[in-house]
């Protein structure tokens, strides 16, 4: 019999190394997003790319961070939609003060479909 534990281990072995090939280990990301829901797995996400995480709740935080040490930070990935301020505005004001790249990313939930 072939396969087996041996021939999962050696699979999901190759799939970290892909995983580590693509994407640049070590970058310093601040994640900004008011879901915890959303950045909580945000946040595993990037941490399996082997990224190291910072992750706010809120636009406050996020640029008392930023305006302490940008250094810090390679790169922001912000929420459209935050409570506290729209995620485009985040993003100018970042772009404004800082030379530092920002990923807008949104989420969206549709409404349930009532019957």
């Amino acid at each position: 019999m072939t396969g087996g534990a041996g021939e999962a281990r050696e699979s999901s072995m190759s799939a970290t190394s892909a995983i580590r090939l693509q994407f640049p280990e070590g970058l310093r990301v601040l994640a900004v997003d008011d879901d915890q829901t959303c950045l909580h797995i945000v946040g595993r996400m990037l941490e399996r790319c082997m990224y190291q995480v910072t992750k706010c709740r809120n636009v406050k935080e996020a640029l008392l961070l930023l305006r302490e040490d940008s250094s810090r930070f390679d790169i922001v990935l912000s929420d459209l939609h935050l409570s506290d301020i729209n995620g485009l505005k985040l993003h100018e004001i970042i772009a404004f003060e800082m030379d530092m790249p920002v990923v807008d990313k949104f989420s969206f939930f549709p409404k349930p479909i009532r019957s």
